[in-house]
């Protein structure tokens, strides 16, 4: 009798939901709750099983990076109105207690 082995339950978990076209989010989700291990570990044998399968899945750059500047917010007029407001502040602060770098300008 063969034991059966977390990784080669993790190859056949990985093969179907790859087949299935699940996200890699929720086949991680889904070894965490098969396997009984961590998050970090069931990215490790999502990954010994993807290897073994032959297979690498890839991330869209583009959607990550469209993810990323919806998150943090901050795109560039943003950003100039921040320094803009930030320059106006120590304009108007002449004294050295509103403005640290009041002393330098001379």
């Amino acid at each position: 009798m063969t034991k059966v082995t977390n990784l080669s339950k993790a190859i056949e978990i990985v093969k179907f939901n790859v087949d299935a076209r699940i996200p890699k989010a929720e086949i991680l989700n889904t070894l965490v709750t098969e396997l009984g291990v961590s998050r970090s570990n069931a990215f490790v044998y999502f990954t010994k099983a993807s290897k073994a399968s032959g297979f690498s899945i890839t991330v869209d750059k583009a959607a990550v990076k469209k993810v990323k500047e919806s998150i943090q917010g901050t795109s560039g007029t943003k950003k100039a109105q921040k320094l803009a407001e930030i320059d106006a502040f120590l304009a108007s602060a002449s004294s050295a207690k509103g403005n640290p770098f009041a002393a330098l300008s001379a």
